[in-house]
């Protein structure tokens, strides 16, 4: 093969990995409330949340939800299934007339307010990251 074919092929599988790169990182960019809104039909939409039908236990639909989209924690309380994810809560359980229902609501809504401190482990609000003001104690600060 000739010079100038071998910095052909070169530059095409460069290319072609930069290409795969490309993908890989879009494709591992999951996000859990694009996927219930695009798999599960809304019935109800206020300012803290969305719920959607869903059919099967809210075990099996919590399930689902986890294999698609690894939570953060996830807790079991009576018939409801909660998983916390970075930006929300979602919901699985009985509302109303509807025996599996999927609720969808930011984590500004309930879980930094403590909505969901009974749920244990991985359901407690954070705190501040500068604490409650002045200076952080501890090495290099002020207590």
């Amino acid at each position: 093969m000739s010079r100038n074919r071998l910095f052909l092929i070169s530059g095409a599988l460069a290319v072609a990995a930069v290409v795969s790169l490309v993908f890989g990182i879009i494709l591992q960019q999951k996000d859990i409330g694009s996927y219930i809104a695009g798999h599960y039909h809304e019935y109800a939409h206020d300012v803290n949340g969305t719920r959607y039908v869903c059919t099967g236990s809210p075990e099996q639909v919590a399930d689902t939800l986890a294999d698609y989209q690894a939570p953060e924690a996830r807790a079991a309380n009576g018939n409801s299934e909660y998983l916390r994810y970075s930006n929300n809560i979602v919901i699985v359980g009985p509302d109303g007339n509807y025996p599996c229902s999927i609720r969808v609501e930011p984590l500004s809504a309930g879980y930094s307010h403590g909505s969901f401190i009974f749920l244990g482990p991985g359901f407690f609000p954070g705190s501040p990251s500068g604490g409650a003001g002045g200076s952080p104690g501890g090495p290099g600060g002020t207590k």
